[in-house]
């Protein structure tokens, strides 16, 4: 219709009033998807409405700037901590919408500071504290909000296509709901360019809280790795090391771990700090040839970026 219009082919009243029909249609279907989980919007039944602060990144952003990169439309270079965004309440307006007001029983909360999620997470706490709910419905595509699963048994969660069962974090990453959180620290989300451990994937994150439980208890070597910088030396040094010791290849991989095949073929990688340590102990000369990371204030950074509502603190 916009192309058609830019054409000459259709009036700007008709492009006008399309625009309000399809958000009146896609405000039908969103009612029709609550009414189909039998949640009737109703004056004591109302449906809480939460819209994203045009500076609602700005917070996270001073901890990431590159927070949310992949969403932006960029002039130049993109800072998390300065970006605002379109305000879409204008363009209702503009199709003469009262976002605050726009049909019978919806209510509307905004804060320019704040991201729809946490004004989310801001109003569920609140209707946690009401005992007279015996259910609490999120309406959210959003797969952070799997987190209040752990927050209130009364908590339901609908993608607008379908339910989502509490039992999904749980058989999908077979994790407890309450260190969900930790697992995407871990692991990070690509959705809200966040970067998670490298190397580190859905398996083993899960491994590490099974094992452990939160972040906050596990071993700070998790978080620490060492990777090549000089793969040839490397791979000289490890070959002349096991024909000394008159081992073979196999036994190497036994008792170090399976990334000695690539090592010792020259190729690059990332292994675990305690795998270098024990490496570095029996083969002292290939200790210049690896860089260190320590990635524990990366996850202790995202798990402040993924918990609603966020905490500037």
């Amino acid at each position: 219709m916009q192309r058609q219009l830019q054409n000459g082919k259709r009036s700007y009243k008709q492009f006008f009033n399309l625009q309000r029909k399809l958000v009146i249609n896609d405000m039908k279907y969103l009612e029709f998807r609550m009414r189909s989980e039998k949640y009737m919007p109703s004056a004591n039944q109302k449906i809480h409405m939460c819209w994203d602060g045009v500076k609602g990144r700005n917070q996270r952003g001073i901890i990431n700037q590159d927070y949310k990169a992949n969403r932006a439309v960029m002039d130049g270079r993109y800072d998390a901590s300065t970006y605002t965004i379109f305000d879409y309440r204008e363009y209702l307006r503009g199709i003469e919408f009262n976002p605050d007001d726009l049909r019978r029983n919806w209510v509307s909360y905004y804060d320019e500071n704040l991201e729809a999620d946490d004004m989310l997470a801001i109003k569920v706490a609140e209707a946690i504290q009401n005992p007279d709910y015996e259910i609490i419905w999120v309406f959210s595509s959003d797969a952070d909000t799997h987190q209040f699963f752990a927050w209130d048994e009364r908590i339901k969660i609908h993608n607008f296509v379908e339910e989502i069962p509490r039992t999904k974090i749980t058989e999908d990453y077979g994790i407890p709901l309450e260190h969900f959180v930790d697992f995407k620290s871990i692991v990070g989300d690509t959705s809200d360019n966040i970067k998670g451990v490298p190397n580190i994937g859905v398996k083993k994150a899960a491994e590490w809280i099974s094992e452990h439980g939160g972040i906050a208890d596990m071993p700070v070597r998790n978080f620490q790795f060492a990777e090549t910088t000089n793969s040839e030396k490397i791979a000289e040094h490890m070959l002349a090391w096991r024909k000394r010791e008159e081992r073979s290849q196999s036994s190497c991989m036994q008792e170090f771990g399976s990334w000695w095949r690539d090592l010792e073929k020259g190729k690059s990688r990332t292994i675990a700090k305690k795998d270098y340590d024990n490496l570095f102990q029996n083969i002292p000369s290939i200790g210049n040839c690896f860089r260190h990371h320590d990635y524990t204030n990366l996850v202790q950074r995202n798990k402040r970026i993924i918990k609603l509502p966020f905490v500037n603190s």
